[in-house]
């Protein structure tokens, strides 16, 4: 399994009146980090844009362990924690790390693909679910089990 990590700076635009990230920033880095993982595996914007489908945010969340403020390099480390077996579902942590290494926060977000065309969810191209099988896995990863259709529409 490969490990991906990404660094940046915190901006100026990335903090709050309490002089600290403000939480939607975190939200911002982690997008930025996984954005940049895929394409540093080859599969870019473009090929979203070509295969008309892209992903769709069920849930996020973030727990907050140290507080960042403006001009800190931090470290994104992204993981999968969860994907279901045809890829089509899957949930993505990133722990974010001040240059000190220690643990100042921690992301996750749980989603699915999206076919834009049909506007349905659908399983990945297999190029895509190969990115994602390569990636280094949580301590407690743990596979989505899908539920069987039910023919009802629904």
């Amino acid at each position: 399994m490969t490990a991906f990590r990404h660094s940046l700076e915190v901006r100026w635009a990335d903090c709050d009146a309490n002089q600290h990230v403000r939480h939607s920033a975190y939200a911002d880095f982690c997008t930025h980090a996984r954005i940049e993982w895929l394409r540093a595996a080859g599969f870019g914007f473009e090929q979203f844009q070509r295969d008309a489908f892209g992903p769709v945010i069920f849930k996020e969340s973030t727990e907050y362990f140290k507080e960042l403020k403006m001009s800190e390099r931090l470290t994104i480390a992204v993981q999968v924690a969860a994907l279901s077996t045809d890829g089509s579902r899957f949930s993505i942590r990133h722990d974010i790390y001040k240059e000190d290494g220690r643990l100042a926060a921690r992301h996750e977000v749980s989603g699915a693909w999206l076919d834009l065309r049909a506007r349905k969810l659908t399983a990945p191209p297999e190029r895509l679910l190969a990115i994602f099988a390569d990636l280094e896995r949580t301590a407690d990863f743990s596979t989505i089990a899908l539920k069987p259709a039910t023919g009802d529409g629904a």
